[in-house]
């Protein structure tokens, strides 16, 4: 997407801000690699820390989940598939002799929403294939329980993607929507069988997760055309199931269709060690920010207490 720009002054900040933003993040060491501010779908504000710039990929992490339930959005709007689907009738080739009731109840609804009957990512602790270890397993508990965060249901999303396409999941996604926007970035991890890594493995550029974001934010529609089905995307971003047991504050606000809801009301896309897309569609306001704390996924809270801090209560 090739972003105009505006001034802070013109988005209705000021320099002062995004001043304080920056020494706030400095003064907790929060690592960054980024920081882009949009208002009305406008850069107002974008920096860099070196070696990265506005055209070098960054690993994202799980803002690929995010990518992921578009793709399925597509899918049920093209009416190939529904919400409440059994998983496992479209992998009867990954399924145990004795599938496990609580596998079996499994609905596509409970992976978007990571709801599933596995309290943690399943290929972990699985010697093979990672689609497999899904439907192989031992569950903990009945699916629509409770939400716990589960990577393989992801890529299993993922790669259900690819059945149903006939393709990988970037060339599906490039094709009906990515290319569309003008999305730079091809590159994107695999499993050991070739499935693209729908959960963790997304590389690309800030401006591409800021295109791909406002999309969202503006209900699925580029320069007059519906490249996201509307119904789906409203189901998407808002808040189906409760979060409030995480530990993590900014983790308690909900959870959509492989989005997290935050504290102003919006949706995130998040991705370990400070990879976000923090949109707030009310106030018609996005922030973007990379950053190399993978090593250190708990102190993402500073990227959001410098934000809510410093820019936050003027918009």
């Amino acid at each position: 997407m090739d972003f105009e720009w505006s001034s802070m002054k013109e988005a209705g900040l000021s320099d002062k801000q995004s001043d304080e933003f920056l020494r706030l993040l400095a003064e907790k060491d929060a690592g960054m690699d980024s920081v882009l501010m949009l208002r009305d779908g406008k850069l107002c504000f974008e920096r860099y820390w070196p070696p990265y710039d506005k055209n070098v990929n960054h690993r994202m992490y799980s803002v690929g989940k995010s990518f992921t339930a578009i793709a399925i959005g597509l899918l049920i709007g093209d009416g190939v598939l529904t919400i409440e689907d059994a998983i496992c009738d479209y992998f009867p080739d990954k399924l145990p002799e004795n599938v496990h009731p609580y596998i079996r109840q499994m609905k596509i609804r409970h992976l978007l929403t990571m709801s599933t009957a596995h309290k943690k990512t399943t290929y972990k602790d699985y010697n093979g294939d990672w689609v497999e270890s899904f439907f192989h397993v031992e569950p903990d508990y009945p699916p629509g329980t409770i939400f716990s965060y589960d990577t393989s249901a992801t890529h299993v999303l993922c790669a259900l993607v690819e059945r149903l396409s006939g393709m990988d999941m970037l060339q599906f996604l490039r094709g009906r929507v990515l290319d569309e926007i003008g999305f730079t970035s091809r590159e994107w991890l695999r499993d050991e069988a070739g499935i693209i890594r729908g959960g963790d493995g997304l590389f690309c550029t800030s401006r591409d997760l800021a295109s791909v974001a406002q999309l969202c934010m503006d209900g699925g529609i580029y320069h007059g055309k519906q490249l996201i089905p509307a119904d789906y995307l409203k189901e998407m971003i808002k808040v189906q199931i409760s979060t409030a047991h995480k530990e993590a504050y900014d983790e308690q606000f909900g959870y959509g269709y492989q989005v997290w809801g935050n504290r102003g009301g919006g949706f995130t896309f998040f991705g370990l060690g400070g990879q976000l897309a923090v949109c707030f569609p009310d106030k018609r306001f996005m922030l973007v920010t990379t950053s190399h704390m993978a090593e250190r996924a708990r102190d993402i809270r500073f990227i959001y207490e410098s934000f809510y801090q410093a820019v936050y209560p003027y918009l």
